[in-house]
């Protein structure tokens, strides 16, 4: 089991980090990033992208108050293996989009 998790936070939010031992100010996130789905057009797949949470902080870690936490699940193999490409030291040359093609069309 990782220490990777998809936090969906009150502001509706989906934030995906990995999860440090709690500090007792809430949960302690590092590297944490948003997850943005977004779709060229209806009818066509859902992209999911992802960026940083708190992206003009020098801070590699960020703490969340456990009243702002309405639920954490572990991530999907595929979107835990684009966050790991995102947030590995090593360059990796295949950063591709995910995509969910079984999505119900709106």
């Amino acid at each position: 089991m990782s220490n990777v998790k998809i936090i969906r936070l009150v502001t509706g939010e989906d934030v995906i980090s990995k999860q440090e031992p709690d500090n007792g100010d809430g949960i302690v996130l590092t590297k944490p990033f948003v997850i943005i789905p977004t779709q060229a057009a209806p009818g066509k797949p859902v992209q999911l992208m992802m960026t940083p949470y708190s992206p003009y902080s020098k801070e590699p870690t960020i703490t969340i108050k456990k009243d702002k936490v309405v639920s954490i699940v572990e991530p999907k193999d595929d979107i835990l293996k684009s966050y790991q490409a995102n947030t590995s030291s090593i360059i990796q040359a295949d950063k591709s989009l995910i995509t969910e093609n079984k999505l119900p069309k709106l």
